[in-house]
């Protein structure tokens, strides 16, 4: 079977005391048999490579093991490289690009009730916009994410389990899958 690369979001890491070195949490993700694991910053960014398999299988193979070995409920999303480019690629606001820290892109754990979806579209976000492109949303944030009306409560009001980059990160995490 073929490996592929993977991008790894552990979401809620090293904020709040919830905190997992990324020394430990790479050997972990290697103890699963994964290859070329590096991680990103300290807030739970990983690329690795592992045989093919369903984004949700390798989400909850990590999760899993990090519970068995840190103790920890940590939730874990995963998306391919291929998957990771089509979120760069479905960017429906390459203008903001140009300002890194005030896009976001959020991996979204399933697709929320389209209820949800009207409501949100209905409320009043200032200068913020915001979309939702396949399995990912990009918030963007003119005056910052610190000062944002949606990046704290779009979680809640979606009622869909999430975890966000800036696009910084977004690319970098692309970077250090080009490099495996």
């Amino acid at each position: 079977m073929t490996d592929q690369i993977y991008i790894g979001l552990l979401r809620g890491i090293n904020v709040g005391g919830k905190v997992l070195k990324m020394a430990d949490l790479k050997q972990t993700v290697a103890d699963l048999g994964f290859g070329e694991v590096r991680t990103y910053l300290q807030s739970g960014n990983l690329v690795f490579r592992a045989p093919k398999a369903g984004d949700d299988t390798l989400a909850a193979r990590i999760s899993k093991a990090i519970e068995d070995k840190a103790r920890m409920d940590v939730h874990v999303l995963v998306r391919s490289a291929a998957e990771w480019d089509d979120v760069i690629g479905n960017n429906p606001f390459p203008e903001a690009a140009a300002l890194p820290k005030t896009l976001h892109a959020f991996a979204l754990d399933g697709q929320p009730e389209k209820a949800r979806v009207e409501d949100l579209q209905a409320r009043d976000h200032g200068s913020e916009e915001w979309k939702i492109v396949g399995d990912a949303l990009y918030l963007h944030t003119p005056a910052g994410f610190g000062k944002s009306r949606l990046g704290n409560s779009i979680e809640r009001l979606l009622k869909v389990s999430m975890t966000g980059r800036n696009w910084n990160t977004v690319l970098a995490l692309r970077e250090l899958a080009a490099a495996l």
